[in-house]
């Protein structure tokens, strides 16, 4: 979708509560700046616990070389990205969709919010999914920011149905 002559990915549709105060997190974090920085994170171990919103987060790394490694990730997440040890041992997706949602965040330099609803056996999941760049907090792009360096990306689910 447009606006004007900018991509517009539907962040501010967000209707997941969760989602809405992690946002609203991110917002609040970023200021005038285009994007919150990886310095904003709380500190500790139990980052769903210091944010508000969805307490299953993933924390992700931007290696630049088309890879996302995960540094931290909720169970839940876990399984929704399909989460597994790559052959240098560092935890990688293997749903190609999670990378395109990735790189659409990285594209835009904002956040990046999906409804997604897929098939996982005999079940349909419907979960929505909000991928929140962080820079190194150095102003050395066009637009202010600095360079991405991780993603903070956000789940909630929203049903789990039977076919039917």
């Amino acid at each position: 979708m447009t606006k004007g002559d900018k991509r517009h990915y539907a962040a501010d549709e967000i209707v997941a509560p969760a989602l809405i105060a992690l946002k609203a997190w991110y917002d609040d974090a970023r200021g005038r700046r285009p994007m919150a920085g990886f310095a904003d994170l709380p500190q500790g171990p139990a980052l769903g616990a210091a944010l508000p919103g969805p307490t299953d987060l993933a924390i992700v790394e931007v290696s630049g070389d088309g890879r996302y490694p995960y540094l931290a990730m909720g169970e839940n997440y876990r399984r929704t990205a399909a989460l597994t040890a790559g052959p240098d041992g560092v935890t990688i997706e293997t749903r190609p969709v999670v990378r395109q949602h990735f790189d659409l965040a990285m594209a835009q330099r904002g956040a990046f919010h999906v409804s997604v609803t897929r098939w996982d056996g005999p079940k349909i999941l419907q979960y929505d999914r909000l991928v929140l760049p962080l820079d190194d907090g150095a102003a050395s792009h066009s637009d202010g920011g600095g360079m991405v360096t991780h993603l903070l990306v956000g789940e909630v689910f929203l049903r789990i149905a039977k076919p039917g």
